[in-house]
């Protein structure tokens, strides 16, 4: 996505171009809060401390999955605007990249997470030498929402979601009027299933309001690519107010905490902080720390990998005898920093590189579209 303001008609975002550096600033803060929510709830396992650290205090850091659903939605629209409608011809390209995205860095954190459980059931002669069944392959292993939940990455239950919205984009590349129907139809679908007016509940968790969350984001794209958005003097500070507003609400609403009327609260609020970035960066580039940005271009491995490496850290200081002995809050802070660096290192030296190699080498030529078609 372009760093530079856009004129009238957006030019079409390329491979090399770079991205908006406030939204790479948003989506290292919404990973953070999920960092931040996991680096307490992880202590209260009973060979750590057994209770949710610091009374809590990051309990709502879950919003920022929220965030996430809504950013895919926008993100994947805002760079495929122009193929929309034309992507019988280029749809398999389409797949190939989200793949590379999505799997194998999961695949590698996957074998992490569940190797040392392997190997050590294996070592003391326990069988199955796997917690793996049959049944659980399907979720876990290809992200597919039909089936189990994921086993051993515990956050891999969002990637079900997103291997879901990735494949049914296919629809607004193959026809976009009749693409753009059938999710207008899907958002009244899960409206519909939130009130009690649908014969059951959707298959593939379709009615789920997290695939609201992704429309938001797919209709926030569409405005963005089409023309200059509005920014009203203090837009920013309003967005600011309306998020902790939306937070507060999802938690202590009457309906409580991930409960429908929250989730849309979250979904509106986070388009709303897009379009507002968006329209900043329309009008002058906003200029962000280059490591806020760079956090933020690793985030799909802090998202993937925090949990593997406060574990291995919380274990490292129990065994150590430092765990009781250290006040909570330097574990928490000890916890987190870990997590950012390693993960960090884990997204600039692994998963970048092999996503930038396996796109160069495997991705299909695109095909050009004849003008009259088009």
């Amino acid at each position: 996505m372009a760093a530079t303001p856009f004129p009238p008609s957006p030019p079409t975002p390329t491979a090399h171009s770079p991205k908006l550096a406030s939204i790479e600033a948003a989506r290292a803060f919404a990973a953070l809060a999920v960092v931040f929510m996991h680096a307490t709830h992880l202590m209260r396992v009973p060979h750590f401390s057994g209770h949710v650290g610091l009374g809590g205090l990051f309990d709502f850091g879950y919003v920022g999955v929220d965030f996430f659903f809504v950013l895919s939605g926008f993100i994947i629209t805002f760079v495929h605007r122009s193929e929309l409608g034309h992507g019988a011809r280029r749809w398999p390209g389409y797949l190939w990249k989200r793949f590379v995205r999505v799997f194998p860095i999961y695949w590698l954190v996957l074998a992490l997470t569940a190797g040392p459980s392997i190997v050590a059931r294996a070592l003391s002669g326990r069988t199955p030498v796997s917690e793996l069944g049959a049944q659980d392959l399907p979720g876990t292993l290809l992200l597919w929402i039909g089936g189990e939940q994921p086993k051993y990455v515990g956050v891999a239950w969002s990637l079900q979601f997103e291997v879901l919205f990735y494949l049914s984009f296919c629809l607004l590349l193959l026809h976009l009027r009749g693409g753009l129907v059938l999710y207008g139809l899907w958002a009244v679908a899960v409206v519909a299933q939130a009130f009690d007016l649908t014969p059951g509940e959707l298959p593939l968790q379709l009615g789920d309001p997290h695939c609201l969350q992704f429309l938001m984001g797919v209709a926030t794209g569409l405005m963005a690519r089409r023309a200059p958005l509005p920014l009203l003097r203090l837009q920013g500070w309003g967005v600011g107010v309306a998020l902790v507003a939306a937070v507060l609400y999802e938690r202590l609403g009457p309906q409580g905490p991930h409960a429908f009327g929250g989730r849309v609260a979250l979904g509106l609020v986070s388009a709303a902080i897009l379009a507002t970035l968006v329209a900043m960066e329309q009008r002058r580039p906003v200029q962000v720390p280059a490591w806020l940005v760079q956090m933020g271009a690793a985030s799909y491995s802090l998202y993937l990998a925090h949990c593997l490496l406060i574990n291995i850290l919380l274990t490292v200081l129990v065994k150590a005898g430092l765990y009781t002995a250290l006040p909570e809050v330097v574990i928490f802070a000890a916890a987190v920093v870990v997590a950012v660096i390693g993960c960090g290192l884990i997204g600039r030296f692994v998963e970048l590189p092999m996503v930038a190699w396996l796109r160069r080498r495997k991705a299909p030529r695109p095909v050009a579209v004849p003008a009259a078609t088009a």
